[in-house]
Protein backbone atom coordinates (compact mmCIF):
# COMPACT_ATOMS: atom_id res chain seq x y z
CA UNK A 1 0.00 0.00 0.00
CA UNK A 2 1.63 3.23 -1.21
CA UNK A 3 0.59 6.59 0.23
CA UNK A 4 1.30 10.15 -0.85
CA UNK A 5 3.44 11.72 1.88
CA UNK A 6 4.29 15.12 0.42
CA UNK A 7 3.77 17.44 -2.54
CA UNK A 8 6.53 19.74 -3.79
CA UNK A 9 6.34 22.42 -6.48
CA UNK A 10 8.94 24.10 -8.67
CA UNK A 11 8.55 27.25 -10.77
CA UNK A 12 10.56 26.51 -13.93
CA UNK A 13 11.00 29.20 -16.57
CA UNK A 14 13.03 29.49 -19.75
CA UNK A 15 13.82 32.90 -21.34
CA UNK A 16 12.57 31.93 -24.79
CA UNK A 17 11.35 35.50 -25.37
CA UNK A 18 14.97 36.52 -25.89
CA UNK A 19 15.11 34.55 -29.14
CA UNK A 20 11.34 34.54 -29.81
CA UNK A 21 11.43 30.74 -29.87
CA UNK A 22 7.90 29.40 -29.99
CA UNK A 23 6.34 32.80 -30.59
CA UNK A 24 3.36 33.42 -32.82
CA UNK A 25 0.97 36.22 -33.78
CA UNK A 26 -1.04 35.90 -30.57
CA UNK A 27 1.91 35.20 -28.25
CA UNK A 28 4.77 37.35 -29.53
CA UNK A 29 7.19 36.98 -26.60
CA UNK A 30 6.56 33.81 -24.56
CA UNK A 31 8.86 32.58 -21.81
CA UNK A 32 8.03 28.89 -21.90
CA UNK A 33 7.50 27.75 -18.33
CA UNK A 34 6.24 24.86 -16.24
CA UNK A 35 4.60 24.62 -12.85
CA UNK A 36 6.26 21.36 -11.85
CA UNK A 37 4.99 19.05 -9.13
CA UNK A 38 6.55 16.05 -7.40
CA UNK A 39 4.46 13.66 -5.33
CA UNK A 40 6.57 11.96 -2.68
CA UNK A 41 5.44 8.61 -1.29
CA UNK A 42 6.31 6.07 1.37
CA UNK A 43 7.18 3.66 -1.45
CA UNK A 44 10.05 3.37 -3.91
CA UNK A 45 8.84 5.94 -6.45
CA UNK A 46 7.84 9.57 -6.86
CA UNK A 47 5.25 10.95 -9.25
CA UNK A 48 6.28 13.84 -11.50
CA UNK A 49 3.88 16.10 -13.36
CA UNK A 50 3.60 19.59 -14.77
CA UNK A 51 1.35 22.15 -16.29
CA UNK A 52 2.51 24.51 -19.02
CA UNK A 53 2.41 28.31 -19.15
CA UNK A 54 4.24 30.95 -21.16
CA UNK A 55 5.76 32.94 -18.31
CA UNK A 56 3.92 35.47 -16.16
CA UNK A 57 1.26 33.69 -14.18
CA UNK A 58 3.32 30.54 -13.67
CA UNK A 59 3.52 31.49 -10.00
CA UNK A 60 -0.30 31.51 -9.87
CA UNK A 61 -0.38 27.90 -11.05
CA UNK A 62 2.22 27.03 -8.40
CA UNK A 63 0.01 28.58 -5.72
CA UNK A 64 -3.02 26.68 -7.05
CA UNK A 65 -1.12 23.38 -6.99
CA UNK A 66 -0.08 24.02 -3.40
CA UNK A 67 -3.72 24.76 -2.55
CA UNK A 68 -4.51 21.17 -3.62
CA UNK A 69 -1.84 19.72 -1.33
CA UNK A 70 -4.18 19.05 1.65
CA UNK A 71 -6.42 17.01 -0.66
CA UNK A 72 -3.56 14.87 -1.98
CA UNK A 73 -1.23 14.15 0.92
CA UNK A 74 -2.31 11.01 2.74
CA UNK A 75 -4.18 9.48 -0.20
CA UNK A 76 -3.63 5.81 -0.98
CA UNK A 77 -2.41 5.09 -4.51
CA UNK A 78 -4.58 1.98 -4.79
CA UNK A 79 -7.66 4.08 -4.04
CA UNK A 80 -6.78 6.47 -6.85
CA UNK A 81 -5.87 3.70 -9.29
CA UNK A 82 -9.11 1.83 -8.59
CA UNK A 83 -11.26 4.62 -10.04
CA UNK A 84 -9.52 7.64 -11.58
CA UNK A 85 -12.86 9.23 -12.41
CA UNK A 86 -13.71 9.17 -8.72
CA UNK A 87 -10.29 10.65 -7.89
CA UNK A 88 -10.91 13.47 -10.40
CA UNK A 89 -14.28 14.25 -8.80
CA UNK A 90 -12.62 14.26 -5.39
CA UNK A 91 -9.79 16.60 -6.32
CA UNK A 92 -12.07 19.02 -8.18
CA UNK A 93 -14.91 18.82 -5.68
CA UNK A 94 -13.52 20.78 -2.73
CA UNK A 95 -16.39 23.00 -1.62
CA UNK A 96 -14.18 26.11 -1.30
CA UNK A 97 -11.77 25.67 -4.20
CA UNK A 98 -14.73 25.07 -6.49
CA UNK A 99 -15.47 28.78 -6.21
CA UNK A 100 -12.39 29.56 -8.35
CA UNK A 101 -12.70 26.50 -10.60
CA UNK A 102 -12.52 23.67 -10.86
CA UNK A 103 -12.96 23.09 -14.59
CA UNK A 104 -11.39 26.27 -15.86
CA UNK A 105 -8.51 28.65 -15.29
CA UNK A 106 -5.47 28.28 -13.05
CA UNK A 107 -7.07 25.77 -10.69
CA UNK A 108 -7.81 23.52 -13.67
CA UNK A 109 -4.20 23.76 -14.86
CA UNK A 110 -3.09 22.92 -11.32
CA UNK A 111 -5.36 19.90 -11.19
CA UNK A 112 -3.89 18.71 -14.49
CA UNK A 113 -0.36 18.89 -13.08
CA UNK A 114 -1.31 16.82 -10.04
CA UNK A 115 -3.21 14.24 -12.09
CA UNK A 116 -0.25 13.96 -14.47
CA UNK A 117 1.96 13.23 -11.47
CA UNK A 118 -0.44 10.52 -10.30
CA UNK A 119 -0.34 8.88 -13.74
CA UNK A 120 3.46 8.99 -13.67
CA UNK A 121 3.46 7.36 -10.24
CA UNK A 122 1.02 4.63 -11.26
CA UNK A 123 3.10 3.83 -14.34
CA UNK A 124 6.31 3.61 -12.32
CA UNK A 125 4.66 1.33 -9.77
CA UNK A 126 3.47 -0.92 -12.61
CA UNK A 127 6.92 -0.79 -14.29
CA UNK A 128 5.31 0.34 -17.54
CA UNK A 129 5.20 3.53 -19.60
CA UNK A 130 1.90 5.36 -19.27
CA UNK A 131 0.86 4.51 -22.83
CA UNK A 132 1.23 0.79 -22.14
CA UNK A 133 -0.53 1.08 -18.78
CA UNK A 134 -3.54 2.61 -20.52
CA UNK A 135 -3.30 0.42 -23.61
CA UNK A 136 -3.56 -2.75 -21.55
CA UNK A 137 -6.62 -1.63 -19.60
CA UNK A 138 -9.91 -3.46 -19.99
CA UNK A 139 -13.04 -1.59 -21.16
CA UNK A 140 -14.27 -1.46 -17.55
CA UNK A 141 -10.98 0.09 -16.43
CA UNK A 142 -11.02 2.61 -19.28
CA UNK A 143 -14.54 3.74 -18.41
CA UNK A 144 -13.49 4.30 -14.80
CA UNK A 145 -10.95 6.88 -15.98
CA UNK A 146 -13.72 9.25 -17.03
CA UNK A 147 -15.83 11.60 -14.94
CA UNK A 148 -19.17 11.38 -16.75
CA UNK A 149 -20.75 14.09 -14.60
CA UNK A 150 -21.19 16.65 -17.39
CA UNK A 151 -21.63 14.38 -20.42
CA UNK A 152 -24.36 11.90 -19.50
CA UNK A 153 -26.81 13.72 -21.79
CA UNK A 154 -24.58 12.57 -24.66
CA UNK A 155 -23.19 9.27 -23.37
CA UNK A 156 -23.52 7.38 -20.09
CA UNK A 157 -20.97 5.15 -18.40
CA UNK A 158 -22.91 2.03 -19.44
CA UNK A 159 -23.17 3.22 -23.05
CA UNK A 160 -19.43 3.91 -23.18
CA UNK A 161 -18.68 0.47 -21.76
CA UNK A 162 -20.95 -1.13 -24.36
CA UNK A 163 -19.16 0.71 -27.19
CA UNK A 164 -15.74 -0.34 -25.91
CA UNK A 165 -16.78 -3.97 -25.50
CA UNK A 166 -18.19 -4.08 -29.03
CA UNK A 167 -15.05 -2.45 -30.44
CA UNK A 168 -12.88 -5.01 -28.69
CA UNK A 169 -14.93 -7.85 -30.11
CA UNK A 170 -14.52 -6.41 -33.61
CA UNK A 171 -10.76 -6.10 -33.09
CA UNK A 172 -10.09 -9.49 -31.51
CA UNK A 173 -13.04 -11.74 -32.28
CA UNK A 174 -14.04 -14.54 -29.94
CA UNK A 175 -11.68 -17.08 -28.44
CA UNK A 176 -12.49 -20.76 -28.04
CA UNK A 177 -11.19 -24.24 -28.73
CA UNK A 178 -12.23 -25.87 -32.00
CA UNK A 179 -12.85 -29.19 -30.27
CA UNK A 180 -14.79 -27.75 -27.34
CA UNK A 181 -18.23 -28.28 -28.89
CA UNK A 182 -17.55 -31.97 -29.56
CA UNK A 183 -16.37 -32.35 -26.00
CA UNK A 184 -19.43 -30.53 -24.72
CA UNK A 185 -17.34 -28.18 -22.59
CA UNK A 186 -19.03 -24.94 -23.68
CA UNK A 187 -22.68 -24.38 -23.00
CA UNK A 188 -24.31 -22.96 -26.17
CA UNK A 189 -26.62 -20.70 -24.19
CA UNK A 190 -23.65 -19.19 -22.36
CA UNK A 191 -21.91 -18.47 -25.65
CA UNK A 192 -25.00 -16.64 -26.91
CA UNK A 193 -25.13 -14.62 -23.70
CA UNK A 194 -21.45 -13.67 -24.00
CA UNK A 195 -21.95 -12.70 -27.63
CA UNK A 196 -24.85 -10.45 -26.65
CA UNK A 197 -22.79 -8.88 -23.87
CA UNK A 198 -19.78 -8.41 -26.12
CA UNK A 199 -17.50 -10.17 -23.64
CA UNK A 200 -15.19 -12.19 -25.88
CA UNK A 201 -12.90 -13.20 -23.01
CA UNK A 202 -15.58 -15.33 -21.36
CA UNK A 203 -15.56 -17.77 -24.28
CA UNK A 204 -12.11 -19.06 -23.41
CA UNK A 205 -12.03 -22.69 -22.19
Amino acid sequence: MVKITNLKTYDLRFPTSETLAGSDAMNPNPDYSAAYVILETDGAFEGHGLTFTIGRGNEICITAINALKPLIVGLDLDWMREDMGRFWRYITGDSQLRWIGPDKGAIHLATGAVVNAVWDLMAKEANKPVWRLVGEMSPKEIVKLVDFRYITDVITRDEALDLLNKARVMDYGFCGNAYAEAWGKIDHLKILIYLEQGDYRQTRT
